[in-house]
């Protein structure tokens, strides 16, 4: 399977540091175009004039629904939807600002991935060789005290990603779930382990997506979780 061939990509968080690994490598397995979005056009438009053929900055904050909506009616043409935005806040849930900071956590990595989806679903239903690359995390199946509150909102991503699956198999939508470990990122700047690089990561993400590997673990922490009892969720119908 190529996946990628003339695809038309959203990405988020396209100028962070695996949103800007995504962009190379998209490229290299010659998508036919990239909306890269965020909300700092100025760093998004900088990306774009590397390869103003290809690339097309737009602002898109995946807590406003309004920026959603707007963004999926006039975007019709896209096949590959790659959930990327992420925000982690390093909080336990033991701290006067943990309803605060689990409530932006829950926003930008559950609810707008929720949101985002199901306001493309016309276009990828519409749209040949569709998928949903949702990048969660080694957190989504495990509790990390330092970042709990982070841990619940990629929990939920995790549900969300195994539960759309089966519901999307209908539509021939694939929906693959990627549990990173440390990557070499400023969120993770703080903490002395080993970590895999941004484009290491997302070459191995783009090889197992083209092996068809819905649960994708792309770097050596990961793979410790490929057994891991909380990847299959239970279905009560």
């Amino acid at each position: 399977m190529n996946q990628f061939k003339n695809a038309v990509v959203l990405l988020t968080g396209a100028d962070g540091g695996i949103g800007k690994a995504f962009i190379s490598e998209l490229i290299k397995r010659n998508v036919s175009k990239i909306y890269i979005t965020g909300i700092n056009l100025e760093s998004l438009s900088r990306l774009a004039s590397y390869n103003p053929d290809i690339l097309f900055p737009l602002i898109l904050d995946v807590t406003n629904s309004k920026q959603i909506k707007e963004f999926s009616l006039n975007h019709q043409d896209i096949n590959i939807l790659i959930n990327n935005a992420g925000i982690e806040l390093k909080s336990s849930f033991i701290n006067i600002k943990a309803h605060e900071y689990a409530q932006f956590e829950m926003n930008v990595n559950y609810i707008g991935v929720v949101n985002l989806c199901n306001e493309l679903l016309p276009a990828l239903k519409s749209n040949p060789n569709s998928a949903i690359i949702n990048i969660l995390s080694v957190a989504s199946l495990s509790i990390i005290k330092r970042l709990s509150t982070y841990c619940a909102s990629k929990m939920a991503a995790h549900i969300f990603t195994q539960s759309i699956r089966e519901d999307l198999t209908e539509f021939e939508i694939k929906v693959f779930g990627v549990y990173a470990g440390y990557v070499d990122t400023l969120m993770s700047s703080d903490i002395e382990v080993e970590k895999i690089s941004p484009s290491k990561l997302v070459e191995n993400i783009c090889n197992d997506v083209n092996l068809y590997k819905l649960n994708i673990f792309p770097d050596p922490m990961s793979l410790d979780f490929v057994n891991s009892n909380k990847l299959n969720v239970d279905f009560i119908v």
